[in-house]
């Protein structure tokens, strides 16, 4: 009597996720004025995927040394900022073949009493391949395994009056056995998430760029911790400037959906001893 083993492997491999099916766009705004919105799911693949769509409060939160983590048991911020009991998603479940397209239909319905703000939730788009790798573990049992690929990408719905801040009150460096660390801390105010990036650029004494890089920024909470890990095989003894800018200016958001702030230039001296 043969034996079946069925195991499900979740990837949650952006890398992979992207070489089967492509979810676009990766941020889809909704508002009060504009209560439907689409996205598309498209299979780069050689197989059928069967497709499923929920939703999933979340966000990004970053620790006191700027590590990067997505929280999604915050009941507090759920019950003030989550827009998921609104939405319905259409069609929910469905199968894309290769080299093909869906169009998926989002409608929100939310009370009109609610304060103005920005809401939002995560969209998890979950692939299935229709063929099922089957591989022999042992004579009389063979496992079939099943790759589920996730993409989570976010849904946002604006009501009313909107807004966005950003300053940066403290900067410290870090060091550990590979690296000094800028831990730029950064505030968030106003109604709505902010969208943003931010970019160092490290000199030595002479002037001379000895690092430089830029994190794409999604603040939700009040504040985050963002990391840059400058090589300490990049520095020599002495004394370095790192010039620092914090901006609104996202390529991936439309510039009507983008809440600006003015630019902030920050320097922050510190010595590798």
């Amino acid at each position: 009597m043969r034996k079946t083993l069925t195991a499900l492997l979740i990837l949650l491999s952006v890398t992979v996720a992207r070489a089967q099916v492509i979810v676009a766009p990766t941020i889809l705004f909704m508002s009060d004025q504009s209560r439907f919105g689409t996205f598309i799911v498209m299979n780069r693949s050689n197989t059928p995927q069967e497709i499923t769509i929920s939703f999933r409060f979340g966000f990004p939160e970053s620790d006191s040394l700027g590590n990067i983590r997505m929280q999604y048991d915050d009941s507090l911020m759920a019950s003030a900022r989550s827009c998921e009991p609104w939405l319905k998603g259409f069609p929910q479940k469905f199968i894309v073949n290769p080299g093909q397209q869906q169009v998926v239909r989002l409608f929100v319905s939310a009370p009109a009493n609610i304060p103005d703000g920005e809401y939002w939730t995560r969209l998890v788009t979950s692939s299935t391949p229709q063929a099922k790798t089957i591989d022999t573990v042992r004579t009389g049992i063979t496992a079939n395994i099943t790759f589920v690929l996730q993409q989570v990408t976010t849904v946002i719905y604006k009501k009313g009056y909107v807004n966005a801040s950003a300053e940066i009150p403290e900067i410290r460096a870090v060091p550990d056995s590979s690296s000094i660390n800028l831990l730029v801390h950064v505030s968030h105010g106003g109604n709505s998430p902010f969208f943003g990036k931010m970019s160092a650029d490290v000199k030595d004494r002479a002037g001379n760029s000895v690092y430089s890089g830029q994190e794409v920024l999604a603040i939700y909470p009040s504040s985050m911790v963002v990391k840059f890990a400058v090589p300490l095989l990049k520095l020599r003894s002495g004394k370095y400037t790192a010039e620092l800018t914090l901006d609104s200016d996202r390529s991936d958001i439309p510039g009507e959906d983008l809440l600006k702030i003015p630019t902030i230039e920050k320097t922050f001296s510190f010595d590798v001893p």
